[in-house]
């Protein structure tokens, strides 16, 4: 008989298997993280159907969440693509050999027209006047990449209100949800990508590169913090993209991959990301 784990295992995988394969046609299966919603539905997944001749089946998921999934045998995509790069090495060995980073972000302060600035947004945010909301840190690295970049606010303009604001503030599961509820009026500012923000024409202010994670060059100042989220422990790191085919993959996945790196990149060009191409 099967354990309640390897019944939820199984039912996971066959839904999978009959969502992709109905069609007869070559399809591949990519978990992807969901701030790259808009670029893979828009861009990415429909230049590599019409150049390669097959169907990807995409799903976006925050990257903790796809780990997870994929670690402990649930799911078996031929393609994982991360927003937090550094999590691919929880793959190695036993699901992928290797990974490609392939793009950077930031994080800015999206808004609903709020006058906000510089000078007053953390004032601003303790005031109780708006709602500001977050990605759950759980599940999500935009949720503890916006913990990451408070405390290196801290830091930054040397004043203590981490923990104050983090209490004000409502959580959201996905970066998706988040944005959702931000365009819809529940939640007045919210932490988001700098891609997000740009692609839904939403008004952001733009942080200092030392608090933001943009930057390679801050990487030492970026260390100096860290978050514990249940039981992991995330430090301080610029904000980098990571992409894998796993052992399972056939062809087809190992192309997608290399589309994403020469074709993909060009397309996330399009919409405001910065590429590079650096090997795992």
């Amino acid at each position: 008989m099967l354990s309640r784990r390897d019944f939820m295992k199984f039912a996971a995988l066959t839904s999978v298997f009959a969502l992709i394969g109905c069609s007869g046609k070559k399809s591949i299966e990519v978990m992807y993280a969901a701030s790259l919603q808009k670029e893979m539905e828009e861009g990415i997944v429909p230049a590599f159907e019409k150049k390669v001749g097959i169907d990807v089946y995409a799903e976006a998921k925050g990257s903790v969440t796809i780990i997870n999934l994929v670690k402990d045998g649930y799911r078996r995509p031929d393609v994982v693509i991360s927003a937090d790069a550094s999590l691919l090495d929880e793959l190695k060995d036993e699901v992928i050999s290797s990974y490609a980073i392939f793009a950077s972000n930031s994080i800015v302060i999206a808004h609903r027209g709020v006058d906000i600035k510089e000078e007053n947004w953390i004032d601003l945010l303790l005031s109780g006047d708006y709602q500001a909301g977050i990605s759950d840190p759980s599940s999500d690295p935009l949720g503890y990449r916006t913990l990451l970049t408070l405390k290196l606010a801290e830091l930054y303009y040397g004043r203590k209100f981490y923990d104050e604001l983090v209490e004000k503030m409502l959580v959201f599961g996905l970066e998706t949800d988040l944005l959702a509820n931000l365009k819809a009026g529940t939640i007045d500012i919210a932490f988001l990508y700098k891609n997000m923000a740009s692609t839904h024409n939403l008004p952001f202010l733009s942080l200092p590169e030392q608090i933001d994670l943009s930057s390679l060059d801050y990487q030492d100042f970026y260390r100096m913090v860290e978050v514990k989220v249940g039981e992991r422990v995330y430090k301080g790191m610029a904000i980098l993209y990571g992409i894998a085919a796993t052992k399972w993959a056939g062809k087809d996945g190992r192309d997608f991959v290399s589309f994403m790196l020469e074709d993909g990149r060009r397309i996330l060009g399009e919409y405001g990301f910065n590429t590079m191409v650096r090997r795992r």
